[in-house]
């Protein structure tokens, strides 16, 4: 199993995009997928053939290693694939190529509900979006491709929020047992006189809870610098299971923003530890 992997500064948000195949919807624009909000929806009319090409620009050579495509409305069969070139506009050498693979994960052999889930089925079936992960080996990169291939979603249209790129902090020592994950709510419980209890349905957002308590001496800095730029008000991705599959790993993934800023103790020479709580952003 992987380490825990944050795609903390987004890179995404500085690159200069534009669409090569499909058409812009001019209410829901690229640049939404730049900023953070629920409300912030980018919105692409397909070609005939079911395609979206969106072509990015960095402003400097940079180093990625992770990109998530964050609450879209892709079907089940839709398929994407990610580019990365060492020259602007997509030229020169082809760094990195994902081919054209899954966008949504389907459930494992263990989580299939035999004889009532369909064939292929979602581990995001039941929820109201969906994202797409991809990591891959450190990557310097000047320019990409994102393509997506979606002859079924919804309304016709290749709808997504944000979309986070980056490199990622992945420490060398996991986060330790007792690791918490749990639903939140904002809805209020009522009890009548006669003694039922009653809450309006609002929407459920997750929490996770963990420690790192053997941070090195050479990892300190950068968890230190990454807590200075997200604050409390930026948005970044998270991932407790990276690569495992299934309800577990998308359950353990997310849009994160901190409730309070972690502090990072000297517990011992060279040893740092920390303790994360993170909301659903």
């Amino acid at each position: 199993m992987s380490n825990v992997r944050m795609l903390l500064e987004n890179k995404w948000d500085e690159a200069e995009l534009k669409i090569v195949t499909g058409t812009a919807i001019p209410t829901l624009p690229l640049t939404h997928s730049q900023l953070y909000g629920r409300s912030l929806t980018t919105g692409i009319l397909p070609d005939e053939t079911g395609v979206t090409a969106i072509e990015f620009n960095l402003p400097e050579l940079t180093l990625l290693s992770g990109f998530v495509l964050y609450r879209h409305w892709l079907s089940n069969s839709a398929k994407w694939r990610l580019e990365l070139f060492d020259g602007l506009n997509c030229s020169g050498i082809l760094l990195f190529d994902s081919h054209l693979i899954d966008a949504v994960p389907t459930k494992t052999l263990g989580e299939l509900d035999w004889l009532v889930d369909p064939l292929v089925a979602s581990a995001f079936d039941a929820w109201p979006f969906k994202f797409s992960q991809l990591w891959f080996s450190d990557t310097f990169a000047f320019s990409g491709r994102l393509t997506l291939l979606d002859h079924e979603a919804r309304d016709g249209l290749h709808e997504f929020d944000r979309i986070y790129m980056g490199v990622t902090f992945q420490p060398s020592v996991n986060f330790s047992w007792n690791s918490e994950f749990a639903w939140q709510t904002t809805a209020k419980q009522k009890e009548t006189a006669a003694g039922s209890v009653f809450a309006a349905d609002k929407p459920k957002t997750r929490q996770l809870a963990f420690s790192l308590n053997y941070i090195l001496e050479s990892e300190r800095p950068h968890l230190s610098e990454s807590f200075q730029y997200v604050g409390l008000s930026k948005d970044w991705f998270i991932s407790l299971y990276p690569e495992v599959g299934g309800i577990k790993e998308i359950e353990h993934a997310m849009a994160a923003k901190f409730t309070t800023l972690p502090a990072l103790i000297h517990s011992a020479n060279n040893n740092y530890t920390t303790k994360y709580v993170v909301r659903e952003a």
